[in-house]
């Protein structure tokens, strides 16, 4: 039985507590440094080093400051279990944290937990909910022990070490700040880019400060200010009236598998949309406009780089071909797996569509997918064959490596299930391979039986059947511990199978560089009837008037970053800092300089349609 201590030697058991836990704080956060690039130099591992302790030590001490009024508390089996709840929480999401980055590269963010908790999108396993709860009750036994050997042993010989480690992690923010104020007027991307690896880490700047003595780069600190992605500008878009001539229109069909990797369109994998493509036509260097599915989506409506999504959503603007095909009075069948409402397409995309059906009943990706499907073939048979139909189909099931247990075509071997938190760099890739494509194959064996109705009604002769993914899926392609997308910019994450038949398209294969927002001009110009310039309201190419000569490099986007990608090379830019990398194609630091005469085209590209 711990006796009742006096308020000050309560509040001082506190501190030691939250001392000892700024020390697990910074233990947790070397993982972080796992993923830093590998040509750092002396200074800057020794900012990293200084700074790691001190953000660490200073989300400890702002988590004791909040739950210092606890100490108040006179019942000691209450102060101990209420303060250890609440450190237990800090170093379980501060754990979680880690495992997201080294997913993802990037920190547990507002829009990853609302996708989370709105369903559809992340599911757990009961094994991973037991592994959840474990590590909790774990955490929190730890946690009271140790506040419960402070209490009774602590002693003053732990309280004056810990003051001393206090002036340490007081000193080491103070030095991170110094040094970071220096390399931000100096655009000194090797230290500012590790904001990006610590949570909640916002070191300071002061630029104006540094510009008025004299010490800043300012060629190179005006280069980085116009990375910066402008979310704020109201929108020009399109950039003049659009003009258009008398059409017959054409049926037009999306179809869209989530985390479709370019690699997974074959013969073996994909019998059924393989043997369509060969009537058709196969873009095999066809690109997403992005990492992840808001931006892939976005890409493949709008015509334009994804880095206008806050702008659109803001002002809730629809896409013209949408605006276009409700002119001329296209019947709408819009079909998702998972739901429309994050990211959120219901205020985007498809904003103006009657009736939106923004969510599908299913408990599982692949009962979802079998559900939209069925959706879509009773649809089909019963839509008005007087007037033209827009569909979309939206397949959700190699997201999660998914299909059901029954479903027989498999390839081997493969894992049981895909659990995120048992796997490494060293982890055998190709089991997790055979799983991914299985649950490929199976969207395929759905997809069959849509692309059947369609050419035994005769309506194929008279649909255009776009089949494409939104973005790919890493699965370690390049050995970095990277197991899914939104995490860089490398081709098993960005480059994806894109196809098109039906509608007495001749049979032909484009090796040219071309991606999602080709497709907007495409069918503005040949099946919606748009005359004059396609740049009033795309960044987009006619894929039908493609030469190797228009397009040199890619503007893709992420959640918060995007990314300049040509034939060599991988600019990445952080876009709320816009400091960058420089990387080759396979994530690795490149040497030398980006080619800023492409940079200034993409910030020109990323400002047109802006007032």
């Amino acid at each position: 039985m711990v006796k009742m201590l006096p308020l000050r030697a309560r509040m001082k058991s506190h501190a030691v507590l939250t001392l000892i836990n700024s020390l697990i704080f910074i233990v947790l956060s070397v993982s972080y440094l796992d993923y830093l690039p590998a040509n750092l130099t002396s200074l800057d591992w020794s900012y990293i080093v200084i700074a790691t302790a001190g953000q660490m030590g200073l989300l400890a001490g702002l988590l004791g400051l909040f739950s210092l009024p606890l100490s108040l508390i006179k019942s000691t089996q209450v102060r101990l279990l209420s303060t250890s709840v609440i450190f237990t929480l800090a170093l379980i999401t501060l754990y979680g944290d880690t495992q997201v980055f080294a997913q993802y590269r990037f920190h547990i963010q507002p829009v990853l937990v609302e996708m989370i908790f709105s369903g559809g999108i992340v599911e757990f396993s009961v094994a991973n909910y037991l592994f959840g709860a474990s590590m909790v009750l774990l955490t929190l036994a730890l946690q009271c022990g140790l506040y419960w050997l402070i209490l009774t042993r602590g002693g003053n010989r732990l309280r004056l070490a810990g003051r001393y480690l206090a002036y340490l992690l007081f000193l080491c923010v103070l030095t991170t700040h110094i040094i970071h104020i220096w390399a931000s007027a100096n655009a000194v991307n090797s230290i500012t880019n590790f904001s990006r690896f610590l949570p909640l880490f916002y070191p300071a700047t002061a630029n104006r400060l540094m510009l008025k003595y004299g010490l800043v780069n300012e060629a190179e600190l005006a280069q980085q200010n116009k990375l910066k992605i402008d979310n704020k500008g109201n929108l020009s878009y399109p950039l003049a009236p659009i003009s258009y001539q008398q059409v017959t229109p054409t049926n037009v069909l999306f179809i869209v598998i989530d985390s479709w990797r370019h690699d997974s369109f074959s013969a073996e994998v994909t019998p059924n949309i393989w043997q369509y493509a060969q009537d058709g036509q196969v873009f095999k260097q066809h690109y997403s406009t992005g990492n992840a599915t808001r931006a892939g989506i976005f890409g493949l409506f709008y015509g334009l780089p994804a880095t206008y999504w806050h702008s659109f959503y803001r002002n809730r603007e629809s896409p013209i071909i949408m605006d276009r095909m409700q002119q001329l009075d296209y019947q709408l069948g819009i079909f998702s797996s998972a739901h429309l409402l994050k990211p959120e397409f219901d205020e985007t995309v498809f904003v103006h569509v009657p009736d939106l059906r923004v969510r599908s009943k299913g408990e599982t990706k692949p009962s979802r997918d079998i559900e939209i499907t069925q959706q879509w073939l009773e649809w089909d048979k019963h839509k008005d064959p007087t007037r033209p139909a827009f569909s979309f189909l939206f397949y959700d099931s190699p997201h999660g490596y998914d299909f059901p247990e029954d479903y027989p075509n498999k390839f081997e071997p493969q894992v049981s299930r895909m659990d995120y938190l048992s796997i490494d760099n060293d982890t055998d890739r190709l089991p997790i391979l055979n799983r991914y494509n299985t649950s490929v194959n199976f969207n395929d064996s759905l997809i069959g039986k849509v692309l059947t109705q369609l050419k035994e009604s005769g309506e194929l002769a008279n649909t255009l059947v776009v089949i494409t993914g939104d973005h790919g899926q890493e699965i370690n392609d390049n050995k970095q511990n990277f197991w899914g997308h939104n995490g860089n910019f490398t081709d098993p994450q960005i480059k994806v199978p894109f196809i098109m038949f039906g509608a007495d398209l001749k049979p032909g294969v484009n090796q040219y560089f071309t991606d999602h927002m080709d497709l907007v001009p495409t069918l503005m110009q040949n099946y919606l009837g748009a005359t004059g310039p396609a740049e009033n309201y795309t960044a987009g190419y006619n894929l039908f008037e493609q030469n190797a000569d228009r397009r040199k490099w890619l503007i893709l986007a992420s959640y918060s970053d995007y990314a300049l990608v040509n034939e060599s090379s991988i600019l990445h830019v952080s876009g709320a800092q816009g400091g960058y990398q420089y990387m080759d194609r396979h994530n690795r630091p490149k040497e030398g300089k980006p080619d800023f005469q492409q940079l200034n085209q993409a910030y020109e590209l990323m400002r047109r349609y802006l007032e």
